[in-house]
């Protein structure tokens, strides 16, 4: 049964990490070739480049909250005396600050669209649908390696208990 809760706890806490680091910002951070693309004007530049910067400072304290609620995780598991209680509300907690901060990259994105017009706002969101896309994919194989590590768990424990 302890071996069950372990797992558990560790999957949960695979989970949040691979989930923790799925990109919050929209491409206009991730490659300047958009930029170019959008052909913005030097007062577009600007105000999205202080978007920019106004997200990145906000998600420094919610990644903080995750990071912190990780450690605990960590902890719990380590101490090898789990608190059900404690483990479901980090991760309820850490749920809702990751909900937060895909809220908040959306916001990031409906203020950018603002200031675009309307052909740059094509360009925007046909580039957005291809990065939509490139994400999942890595998502994916995110999830496929953390699956395999679980299953590599498993088969050395079987080994081991014979």
């Amino acid at each position: 049964m302890k071996k069950i809760a372990l797992l558990f706890v560790g999957f949960v806490f695979i989970a949040q990490v691979v989930s923790a680091q799925q990109p919050d910002m929209p491409p206009m951070q991730q490659g300047r070739h958009i930029v170019k693309a959008l052909k913005l004007t030097p007062d577009q530049e600007k105000k999205v480049q202080e978007l920019n910067f106004q997200h990145q400072k906000a998600m420094v304290d919610v990644k903080a909250k995750i990071e912190k609620n990780q450690i605990e995780l960590k902890k719990l598991v380590l101490d090898g005396n789990i608190d059900e209680k404690k483990l479901l509300q980090l991760t309820s907690e850490t749920s809702k600050l990751q909900a937060e901060m895909k809220e908040m990259g959306v916001k990031k994105w409906i203020e950018i669209n603002k200031l675009l017009d309307k052909d740059q706002k094509e360009v925007w969101a046909k580039h957005l649908l291809r990065m939509g896309a490139g994400m999942k994919m890595m998502k994916e194989r995110m999830k496929d390696g953390a699956r395999k590590m679980i299953m590599e768990h498993r088969m050395q424990n079987r080994r081991g208990d014979k």
